[in-house]
Formats: structure tokens, sequence, C-alpha cells
């Protein structure tokens, strides 16, 4: 192993490690009731919003239940 593949290890494992966040149920995330948590709905949320590119598995710019429950657990 090359020192560019540990580095992009050790990296990769801290990222993971820095996502992880307390998050609030997913209904109270969703403020408008739509079934999805917007960006905008994000900002009220700590932490989400420096999370929410890699949450959003489909990047479909929103996060739906499932996506947010994943994101709250890592």
């Amino acid at each position: 192993m090359n020192i560019k593949t540990l580095c992009a290890i050790a990296l990769t494992s801290v990222s993971a490690a820095a996502f992880a966040v307390d998050l609030p149920e997913f209904n109270l995330a969703d403020a408008n009731g739509d079934g999805f948590v917007s960006q905008e709905e994000a900002k009220n949320i700590e932490g989400l919003t420096e999370m929410f590119e890699a949450a959003d598995v489909n990047k479909d710019g929103q996060l739906d239940e499932l996506e947010y429950t994943e994101a709250s657990i890592k």
C-alpha cells in the first residue's frame, strides 16, 4: 500500500465519523410535512447542512425518510 492509499483510507474514516450527528425525528425535521427534508429545512438542524449532500443518495435535492434515517445512524 502506498502513502496515497493510506491517506485516502484515513480521510474516509474521519469523514464518516464527522457526519455522525444526533438528528431529531424525521417528522420534526420535515417542518412543512411534505414527506421530505429540504435543504432549507436542513438549515434549522445543527449539523445536517454539512452532511446533506452525502445523505442525499439519489441526488434529488431533498432527503426522504430513509435517507434521513440512514444519515442519523452513520
